[in-house]
């Protein structure tokens, strides 16, 4: 009989066990994610504001659904995009992998939590390659929101730009041109994707967040590609530090080559700007000695779900999204 309560502070290590079980699957579906997970505190198990459901199946603990509320705060970019209250979820499945059962009842568990605080969803990180996963997810309620696709650092560069493109480091006097392109790439983004709440203050926020992709040149950096003398894409890119010392590691330890926005003029997609700025990109990845790239994109972007996979890139994790009513 399966069975489903909230978790004391005493059932922590067995929660603890199941996340080891966990992270010792994941790295044996995909080798390029982490193998060990970092001890994870009681905080992180049980949070303040939070709740943790164990699944047990004739008094043999099976799963663990740990939710904390997140809240994009007013003035991150996110705030105007993304529903401002949902839930994070982690969950946490015994020897065998996922069996439906066990992740609806959990589910089952979270919505009703979730309903009663008026989040407005839930979103959980799973491996791509876990397809038992995916499938209970799915009957659970759940849809991809986006991907997290990974390459090894790739020896070569892309082949060359066409000769109109030029690419190169953005100046201010190109912020105004790139914040426009990235309110034009949010409103393409919510025609595909349900969760996406665009709000009025989407220019405001696009603007700011171009500020903050200058970044300091080495570390981060904004590229814009120039067609006919008109900034016509923006490349958005920086170095990530992967160890369980900074943070929860998405994949196995190492410096990498994070891409976070990108985005192309509408009349001018499919023109080969997107692969000439991520040659661009190549280079500066590749001076820097990164070991391998990874970049967030959407599953239900028809371009950006073609143009990643034919660049090599594979996905590794998945964010899922449930909103009931949504």
């Amino acid at each position: 009989m399966l069975t489903t309560h909230l978790a004391t502070l005493d059932e922590v290590p067995a929660i603890q066990a199941l996340a080891e079980i966990r992270t010792a699957r994941v790295h044996a579906l995909d080798p390029r994610l982490p193998r060990q997970e970092a001890l994870l505190p009681s905080w992180m198990l049980l949070p303040s504001g939070g709740a943790c459901w164990l699944a047990r199946e004739d008094g043999r603990l099976v799963g663990a659904l740990c939710a904390e509320p997140e809240y994009w705060p007013p003035d991150s970019p996110f705030a105007n995009v993304f529903p401002r209250r949902y839930l994070r979820l982690r969950l946490f499945l015994g020897e065998g992998g996922a069996a439906a059962p066990v992740v609806e009842a959990l589910m089952g568990q979270a919505g009703e939590w979730s309903a009663r605080t008026d989040q407005g969803g839930m979103m959980l990180l799973a491996p791509a390659r876990d397809l038992p996963l995916t499938a209970a997810l799915r009957t659970a309620g759940f849809a991809p929101y986006h991907a997290i696709a990974h390459q090894p650092m790739p020896d070569f560069s892309p082949a060359a730009p066409p000769s109109e493109v030029t690419v190169r480091p953005a100046r201010e006097a190109d912020i105004d041109a790139v914040a426009d392109l990235m309110a034009e790439s949010w409103r393409f983004h919510a025609a595909h994707q349900p969760a996406i709440q665009i709000s009025s203050l989407l220019a405001l926020s696009c603007h700011q967040q171009a500020w903050q992709l200058m970044g300091d040149g080495f570390n981060e950096t904004l590229l814009v590609a120039e067609r006919a003398g008109a900034v016509s894409g923006f490349f958005a890119i920086g170095l990530a530090r992967q160890d369980a010392f900074t943070r929860m590691p998405l994949f196995t330890p190492g410096v990498y080559g994070d891409i976070y926005e990108v985005g192309v003029r509408a009349d001018r997609r499919r023109s080969g700007i997107g692969t000439a700025m991520y040659r661009a990109a190549w280079q500066w990845f590749h001076s820097r000695g990164v070991d391998g790239l990874f970049v967030n994109y959407a599953p239900t972007n028809p371009i950006s779900s073609r143009f990643w996979p034919r660049l090599g890139f594979v996905d590794a994790w998945i964010n899922w999204w449930r909103c009931d009513g949504c």
